[in-house]
């Protein structure tokens, strides 16, 4: 009977357990999926989005799809569009999602911000098919907004964050992008402007500057200057008539920039013209100097223009100060340009003599001389960080070598890789503020700091690493 018993509860507890999975485990996710579907106002693929359409009191606007990610505004003018920002919006659009209904059958949506709507959004797809969809205004908690369709009473809610998302103006869908370009193709950057003419070129990894002599950039300089270039943003765009000024200042700009880009060198020119408060109307006097605003005050923007569309717009003024730039501003300050990854072997000559060092065929140890002398690592690294400080002065044209007595160096390193020569450098006399230098296939003479100078004036067994200990000698057994 205890058996028979127990069986029936065991059989009671299986039916019990199978009952809850599938109406309360498998039931609820069905019934979960039901609501949710419930809860869908419309879902296309976002790759069929072909147009939307925001329709407010006082705007409609169109953006079409012209390619994967590329999008045209076409209403109410035709304009160049924020592709990024119009294809986030179409996966938005793709996916309307509802809350809770508030009326069946309203008999006056006013109330609701419906009539007129605060924003009607329209999406037409690939086949020709419309959605529409009206957003009203926000619940008193703002979480909610009130939503209708097209042609439909029925008022529901749906999140503030939803309705959010098409609440735009046109200029929060224009491309807003300074120059269009990728960074990473750019070939050659030019700047004309009031510091005088500038010229880079990139070669592999390193930009330099073209003057009468090619001369090393800072790279780490160039590549802050075109980020700003292509992650800069128009502030505000000029919408008049540009016949109607006397002159917007493009004839002789403030600043002109141009790009060479990609394998096939296209253009990219960027032109910047005058402040917006010089900006003069045809047949309008001229400010008197008191009225003048500040070129220097805060807010200041310039007109600008990229000649690869017909829209002008304005850039701030720490945008510009930003490209105003000297050779000098450009120029590499360490006393080489070189990778030091690319040396495997060094040799120093001082007043000590000559000495010779080679990197170990694993690439982590330096050797000494031909007989191949375990070196100090830090001591041989102190070699590649005296030809990497900054220097502290520039002399472009200098007289003979002797005058810094570099005819006689103190000092005379060469990096090489294989046989090819990275780097040749020879230290003369010091000044007061440094030491001469000078490095080979560079005409310029370079005051470099004295510490570079003490890194190198050391004698082979400053290099050396000491021999390990003496092992302890044995304790002899009783």
């Amino acid at each position: 009977m205890r058996f028979k018993g127990t069986l029936i509860l065991l059989i009671l507890c299986l039916g019990l357990g199978t009952f809850l999975y599938f109406y309360e485990i498998r039931g609820g996710e069905e019934r979960t999926k039901v609501k949710e579907q419930g809860k869908v106002v419309w879902k296309v693929p976002v790759d069929d989005v072909q147009q939307l359409d925001l329709i407010s009191s006082d705007q409609h606007i169109t953006a079409v799809r012209t390619g994967d990610r590329q999008w045209k505004i076409t209403s109410p003018r035709s304009v160049d569009a924020d592709s990024d920002a119009l294809s986030q919006m179409a996966g938005s659009a793709a996916d309307i999602s509802r809350e809770d209904t508030v009326e069946e059958n309203a008999a006056n949506l006013a109330p609701f911000g419906l009539a007129p709507a605060r924003t009607t959004l329209s999406v037409k797809t690939k086949d020709g098919k419309v959605h529409e969809i009206r957003f009203g205004t926000d619940n008193p908690t703002g979480s909610e907004a009130y939503a209708a369709l097209q042609g439909s009473n029925q008022v529901f809610f749906v999140s503030s964050s939803v309705a959010g998302a098409f609440n735009k103006k046109l200029d929060d869908l224009r491309n807003r992008a300074i120059l269009n370009f990728d960074q990473a193709d750019v070939q050659s950057l030019e700047m004309l402007e009031s510091k005088g003419n500038l010229r880079l070129e990139k070669e592999g990894d390193r930009w330099w500057l073209q003057t009468k002599e090619r001369k090393a950039a800072d790279s780490s300089a160039v590549s802050s200057l075109l980020n700003e270039l292509s992650t800069g943003r128009a502030k505000e765009f000029f919408d008049g008539n540009q016949d109607d000024y006397t002159t917007l200042g493009f004839e002789k700009p403030i600043l002109d920039l141009h790009l060479t880009v990609g394998k096939d060198k296209a253009i990219k020119h960027l032109a910047v013209g005058l402040e917006k408060s010089k900006l003069i109307k045809k047949g309008q006097p001229k400010p008197k100097p008191d009225e003048k605003k500040d070129q220097n005050a805060a807010g200041e923007t310039y007109i600008a223009r990229d000649e690869s569309r017909p829209e002008l717009f304005f850039v701030d003024k720490d945008f510009v100060d930003k490209f105003l730039k000297s050779p000098t501003d450009l120029r590499d300050k360490t006393l080489v340009a070189y990778q030091r990854f690319d040396v495997d072997s060094i040799t120093l000559t001082n007043a000590n003599g000559t000495m010779s060092f080679t990197k170990s065929q694993g690439g982590t140890d330096w050797t000494i001389g031909d007989a191949k002398k375990k070196a100090k690592w830090d001591a041989v690294n102190d070699l590649f960080d005296a030809m990497e400080k900054p220097v502290k002065e520039f002399i472009d044209e200098p007289g003979p070598l002797s005058k810094y007595g570099l005819d006689n160096p103190a000092a005379h390193i060469v990096f090489k890789q294989g046989g090819t020569v990275k780097v040749d450098c020879r230290f003369g006399k010091e000044t007061k503020d440094g030491v001469y230098a000078q490095v080979q296939g560079d005409s310029s003479v370079k005051v470099a700091d004295k510490e570079s100078l003490s890194k190198l004036m050391k004698g082979e067994a400053d290099f050396l690493e000491p021999p390990p200990p003496p092992a302890p000698a044995a304790t002899p057994k009783k």
